[in-house]
């Protein structure tokens, strides 16, 4: 029966990140509908990654006094009553509402979705159970793209927030009377004042990284406000847990080096490492190499397909092996393949080549996700899980989001450095000389030619700029593959 309840946990989990991934490769298309231009359609995200933010930090004082198994569907109600109104929006204004409301619903649901799996089974086998959530959780972002192209390419990108309704609507009432209760009842007092702080210091800080890159990070009044903002709260936050006999986050947590392992690699590998490459790749396809949104996803297809097989097997070896073995394994796959292949993509790369490397980057991710989850909470006491869920997923938010800035930042300025570089070659290029002659052999008269050369060029220093982008997320793979090796040595040694 445990699997039964898994099935319908995970199936809930399954549908809120299939709408997330899909939704991303709509916006761009909301924004003529929603009469706005494309600095207006940035706060669609930043307003859905807030309110998880938000909702993820009062979690665990939600989940004590309602009992998970209420939340997880409050968190899936949620999600999909926003998701509902979100293909009825008709002006930005109503999106950011909207989006703001599934946000809160992904807040609840995830961390609740964890929290009762690793409540319904024993330690000896939550690695397979967590294999089986990596699985369905890990399958939905590569299926994404491709159901966003699909909807986006022949029916209308509100459909992409309709497909899941259906679907909740029948697991809505299903899991209310099948779910047994589950967790711990109580009402631990809610600290407001670190709440508050560390509310508006995680909003300003995700404000900070969203638009850092269009309003010119410290140039810019605004994007230094945010920042100050963000540390400004960071620090009353700080102050608030100190002197409070009440802490919002329970900090024994911490003691347990599993837990504090899992979530350094999470945030390096997921967040620094994984979140890049999701992120970069759409961008060589769509923006520099002009394939369509569904093709994209097609190519990602087997990414998908292996990550979800692995990840299954992943979850069921680490039951039996040390989990920390499988993720050197999953750490040098990834490290090898981004240093020696996907690094080196250039403009002629055959898709069927990219879509070669990133099997291998679907391999590496299904042995990370599963043996990193059951070596997190392998040693946490049953009432430590749901806090320990919703730090490892507020952990998984900030990285992603500082991944996002970062990959922005890298892909933005390495663009400019090398188009720059290839200056020397384009003033050889549109010389007078050959200029004549391309004129002769092409029909192009020398305006047209120079325009081409200089497209050329801004296509070329967007490569060079994908592939550093790709070379920075190897060298900090290799940097984790460094901790996790250490942190191998020290453990083996202390249990000697």
């Amino acid at each position: 029966m445990a699997w039964f309840y898994a099935f319908l946990v995970v199936l809930g989990t399954f549908l809120a990140v299939l709408g997330i991934t899909s939704t991303n490769v709509a916006i761009p298309k909301m924004i003529a509908p929603l009469q706005t231009d494309i600095y207006g359609i940035e706060w669609v995200p930043i307003s859905y990654i807030v309110a998880t933010a938000i909702t993820i930090i009062v979690f665990n004082a939600i989940s004590a006094r309602v009992g998970l198994k209420n939340t997880y569907i409050i968190g899936l109600a949620l999600f999909s009553i926003g998701s509902a109104l979100s293909g009825q929006a008709s002006t930005l204004e109503e999106m950011i509402v909207f989006r703001f409301l599934q946000g809160m619903g992904e807040g609840l649901l995830i961390p609740s979705s964890q929290s009762i799996l690793f409540s319904l089974f024993p330690p000896e086998k939550r690695g397979t159970a967590m294999g089986f959530y990596a699985m369905a959780v890990a399958f939905a972002p590569g299926l994404g793209p491709t159901v966003g192209g699909y909807m986006v390419e022949y029916f209308s990108w509100r459909w992409i927030f309709y497909i899941n309704v259906p679907v909740v609507v029948i697991l809505l009432p299903v899991a209310y009377f099948m779910l047994p209760e589950i967790g711990y009842r109580a009402k631990p007092p809610l600290n407001l004042l670190s709440f508050l702080a560390l509310s508006v210091s995680s909003i300003a800080f995700i404000v900070f990284l969203s638009k850092g890159e269009s309003w010119g990070w410290f140039y810019s009044t605004k994007t230094f406000l945010a920042f100050f903002t963000s540390v400004f709260f960071l620090l009353i936050f700080a102050l608030s847990e100190l002197t409070s006999k009440n802490t919002l986050i329970d900090y024994s947590i911490f003691k347990e080096p599993n837990y504090l392992y899992a979530i350094i690699t999470f945030v390096t590998i997921y967040g620094f490492v994984f979140f890049q490459i999701i992120y970069l790749m759409p961008i060589y396809f769509e923006s520099l190499r002009l394939v369509p949104t569904f093709q994209t996803g097609l190519t990602f297809l087997g990414y998908a397909f292996l990550l979800a097989l692995f990840a299954l097997i992943g979850g069921r070896l680490s039951d039996r092996l040390e989990p920390k073995l499988l993720l050197l394994v999953s750490q040098s796959i990834l490290f090898l393949t981004l240093s020696v292949f996907l690094s080196h993509i250039d403009y002629y790369t055959p898709r069927w080549k990219v879509a070669t490397y990133m099997c291998f980057i679907g391999m590496a991710m299904g042995f990370f996700f599963a043996p990193l989850t059951a070596l997190a909470f392998k040693s946490l006491k049953p009432h430590q899980i749901p806090i320990g869920t919703a730090l490892y997923n507020y952990a998984r938010l900030m990285g992603a989001s500082i991944a996002t800035s970062i990959a922005t930042y890298t892909l933005e300025t390495g663009r400019a450095f090398h188009f720059d570089e290839i200056n020397g070659i384009r003033s050889v290029l549109t010389s007078e000389y050959l200029v004549s002659f391309m004129q002769r052999i092409s029909g192009l008269n020398a305006f047209r030619y120079k325009v081409t050369i200089g497209q050329f060029q801004d296509l070329l220093a967007g490569i060079y700029a994908v592939q550093d982008a790709l070379r920075t997320a190897s060298y900090i793979c290799l940097a984790s593959i460094l901790l996790t090796v250490t942190f191998l040595f020290i453990t083996n040694k202390k249990s000697e």
